[in-house]
């Protein structure tokens, strides 16, 4: 029987850093002790996720599916599929300037919105509207946490407030870097065995549910998974309708947002998947395939009510929200842990990896999550 090979404890750390900030440029934390192992790291997840590794002066990235259709954002500054949208249009913009490789162009925010709303298939913009002003200051915000810009001149308080002019001067002064170009294409996917498929599931969100890939999920077991957790020094726990890669340790970036902080939206959150479990228990709700439960909007306002009768006083001044404004920001906190299947007006259709999270109030759980190991209810299904 051979031995199993150590792995360096820096290419480990290399893996860690590029999953968490997927596209690392110069100046970052960790930009040259993972770029030292560029071509391992290309080499690495082909070979067990069919993921690109892209590289080239000052910038390294790994090229990453979306994690979720129903949100568990990447970025934390996109809040509404209206910002994300800008996120194309501010990178169309890199194209629109013709900016050249080791080129530098600065620009305006003022600028920017009015070359937007010049583009033939932007006429139904308005940034008078300061809503449309708050989603593109989000988009600006995320590309400039990917490193893909640069925010020379913060000052952007008078264009956001509709104060700013139109010139050159209005609004912030901002700089594409050098990472741009590396967003703006994206390279075909390669292709993937059911096995590496499943990787990439688990790598690219907080957990892989059966409903996603039936196939993929049965291979779950395969030399591959061992591979991988070796190498991380992670733990792949398998339920009977998802499995998690535990990220244990210093959990940062993306990583880091799939899991309930300290919030008081996270603590609300959690308490209200405590209720929903209860009823499940009681045999008042009854979930479906693959694990899924779907509830009522109705439903889970009466939930909330009975939760914030028994906890308001922990809350602050989000105990004194509506209930309506409350189940927004729980299904906003419920989006980011990947935890949302299917939502519409009337109902929310939820993923059994919510399980993963322990929802009593004031638990380790709750309050710890964020960066440290997650509690786990491994055997068992949230609707249980």
């Amino acid at each position: 029987m051979s031995e199993v090979q150590s792995v360096p404890a820096a290419f480990t750390a290399a893996v860690r850093t590029l999953l968490d900030t997927p596209l690392l440029t110069e100046g970052m934390e960790g930009f040259r002790e993972t770029y030292a192992w560029r071509l391992e790291l290309r080499v690495f997840f082909a070979r067990v996720a069919a993921l690109t590794v892209q590289s080239g002066p000052g910038v390294l990235r790994l090229v990453l599916s979306p994690p979720f259709p129903e949100g568990g954002r990447a970025w934390a500054d996109v809040r509404s599929p209206q910002a994300a949208g800008f996120v194309a249009w501010v990178l169309w913009y890199h194209e629109f300037l013709g900016v050249q490789a080791g080129e530098v162009r600065q620009f305006s925010l003022a600028e920017l919105a009015s070359a937007i709303s010049s583009h033939p298939q932007a006429q139904d913009l308005d940034f008078s509207v300061r809503s449309q002003r708050l989603a593109l200051l989000q988009a600006v915000r995320a590309l400039r946490e990917l490193g893909a810009l640069a925010i020379v001149d913060e000052s952007s308080q008078e264009w956001e407030n509709g104060e700013g002019e139109a010139g050159s001067s209005g609004g912030a002064l901002l700089e594409f870097t050098a990472a741009a170009p590396y967003l703006i294409s994206r390279p075909s996917e390669l292709p993937a065995s059911a096995a590496q498929r499943a990787i990439r599931i688990l790598l690219c969100g907080p957990s892989m549910t059966r409903a996603q890939d039936p196939e993929a999920f049965e291979q779950l077991s395969a030399p591959l998974l061992e591979d991988l957790q070796h190498t991380l020094g992670w733990r792949l726990s398998v339920n009977s309708e998802y499995a998690t890669l535990h990220r244990e340790g210093l959990v940062r970036g993306m990583g880091s947002r799939w899991m309930p902080g300290r919030s008081a939206a996270s603590s609300v959150a959690l308490l209200l998947l405590s209720a929903v479990r209860e009823e499940v228990r009681r045999q008042r709700l009854t979930p479906e395939d693959y694990g899924r439960l779907t509830v009522t909007k109705m439903r889970l306002y009466g939930l909330l009510d009975q939760v914030r009768a028994t906890h308001r006083a922990r809350w602050g001044t989000m105990g004194k929200e509506s209930t309506e404004k409350l189940l927004e920001l729980v299904l906003a906190e419920w989006r980011l842990w990947g935890g949302v299947a299917v939502s519409d007006r009337a109902s929310v259709t939820l993923e059994p990896h919510l399980a993963r999270f322990d929802p009593t109030y004031g638990t380790e759980a709750a309050v710890e999550a964020r960066g440290q190991s997650e509690k786990q209810q491994a055997a068992t299904s949230l609707f249980d």
